[in-house]
């Protein structure tokens, strides 16, 4: 019988209608077709159940027929408009206008870090820092979006080396806000090492989410993250403690995957737990600025992320640990749940500009926070543009377009309703915004994702209720 675990399109009482075939995608994967549709939603048949959908003899009174036309597969008269509008529903972050702004309040940084995509420079280096005049006036840029929900997420650099300004803006966006009425979020992005009780106490009841990176135990930690003073590992440790034990504030934390990562998953996870932390992102590290120059030592073949990253899913699944795993966090929204979760990364066309502006310590805007450190995507300055001129320049509609998934061999792979390009990293590694997915690194890590996931759900019935509620509650208690 079919499996299948999307919410179902309302339908009439109207009597059956004859139907055609939604454009659809498919792979098998075990002994089931899995069968997918661009709005999202899929269903996994059995050969004789595909059979009867690829030939179009599905009767209008079988079972098979219904589950079809509830998950919008087969369209009927009764279902078409209610698969339009999810379609819309899945891509409304094309119709809502930049909601996330990366705001670099220094380039400055205490650390080096192998893998620094930003190319921070030194602690006490002059002239890199973002002065009142830019601030303003990058808040000002920022609140001409027209999208109800902003998000200002500052980065670095280490941004409490110029925590006067990150104040600055934080108060300037509230008063701002008094006439906007926008639903405001800021979060800061900090290796703690600079984190005392004042910063700490301002940034908790000025409701400022706190993210740090955390490789994992204090050997891995140390080798990627290069501190100026050392090692930074137990600064870290001991403030994530402070902010939950005496803050009752919980941190996120990254963890970028290297290959010094490798040999210590479990400890890795397990040091997480210990510290309280709630979400572990393992985020593979990026051929991009610093690591571009070291990548032969710490870079990872998508093939060893994937490994890393497959005993990851099942030592947590196993074990049923109170911690997320945000990379498949976002995987299982994109696959479970009818709305797009709006991860970045994963969206066609990508987060470039549409979703995401970064905005460096003189007022550049770059279309993202990793197409910080190349000219060809930086698309203007606060102090000259305005957010419609940058929206609808040739230079962002090239890089948008650049960014979408609708390539021939995209166009023809299952996963492309959950996927998407990014044109910096193709950039990157390839010199030009046209990618060569055979030879795409994230392409080959996205694609044994996806297929792991499903090969875990349609084998066994368990993972799909328990990857049903970790898509919606976050945990698998």
């Amino acid at each position: 019988m079919a499996i299948s675990y999307f919410p179902n399109i309302e339908k009439s009482d109207e009597t059956k209608a004859p139907y055609l075939n939604n454009f659809i995608r498919t792979k098998k994967i075990g002994n089931k077709i899995l069968v997918t549709t661009d709005m999202g939603s899929w269903v996994a048949l059995s050969r004789k159940e595909y059979d009867l959908l690829r030939l179009g003899k599905i009767k209008n009174d079988s079972e098979l027929y219904e589950l079809l036309e509830n998950r919008g597969i087969i369209l009927t008269e009764k279902n078409t408009e209610d698969v339009i509008q999810s379609y819309m529903k899945r891509k409304r972050f094309l119709f809502q206008g930049t909601s996330l702004h990366i705001v670099v309040p220094t380039l400055r940084c205490n650390h080096r870090c192998i893998y620094c995509h930003s190319k921070a420079r030194g602690q006490n280096e002059k002239g890199f820092d973002m002065d009142e005049e830019t601030a303003k006036k990058t808040v000002d840029f920022i609140f001409q979006t027209p999208v109800k929900n902003i998000s200002i997420e500052f980065q670095g650099g280490e941004p409490l080396l110029n925590f006067p300004i990150v104040k600055y803006i934080v108060e300037y966006a509230k008063k701002m806000n008094e006439t906007y009425k926008k639903k405001l979020k800021f979060a800061i992005v900090t290796n703690l090492t600079l984190m005392n009780d004042d910063i700490a106490r301002y940034l908790i009841s000025n409701k400022v989410g706190i993210c740090t990176s955390l490789d994992g135990i204090k050997k891995v930690h140390d080798k990627n993250r290069k501190y100026i003073g050392g090692s930074s590992y137990e600064k870290i440790a001991y403030w994530t403690r402070r902010l939950i034990e005496e803050y009752d504030f919980t941190p996120h934390a990254l963890c970028v995957v290297t290959k010094h990562s490798l040999p210590y998953l479990k400890e890795i996870i397990d040091n997480y737990v210990k510290l309280g932390i709630k979400k572990i992102w393992f985020k593979c590290a990026n051929n991009l600025g610093y690591a571009q120059e070291v990548w032969d030592e710490i870079g990872c073949t998508p093939e060893e992320y994937f490994d890393f990253w497959r005993k990851g899913l099942d030592y947590l699944t196993n074990n049923k640990l109170n911690i997320i795993e945000v990379v498949t966090y976002y995987l299982l929204k994109k696959v479970l749940n009818e709305e797009d979760p709006l991860y970045l990364d994963l969206q066609s066309p990508c987060g470039a500009a549409i979703g995401q502006l970064a905005y460096d310590q003189k007022g550049n805007i770059y279309t993202c926070d990793e197409a910080r450190m190349f000219d060809e995507f930086k698309l203007g300055n606060v102090k000259k543009d305005s957010y419609k001129d940058i929206l609808t320049s040739p230079k962002t509609c090239s890089i948008v377009a650049a960014s979408t998934n609708d390539t021939l061999l995209c166009d023809a792979c299952v996963w492309k309703p959950y996927c998407g390009v990014c044109p910096v990293c193709t950039y990157a590694t390839r010199g030009t915004l046209i990618t060569q997915l055979p030879l795409d690194y994230r392409c080959k890590i996205l694609k044994k994702q996806f297929n792991y996931i499903f090969e875990k759900m349609l084998s066994d019935k368990k993972y799909l209720d328990l990857f049903m509620k970790w898509s919606q509650t976050g945990i698998f208690k």
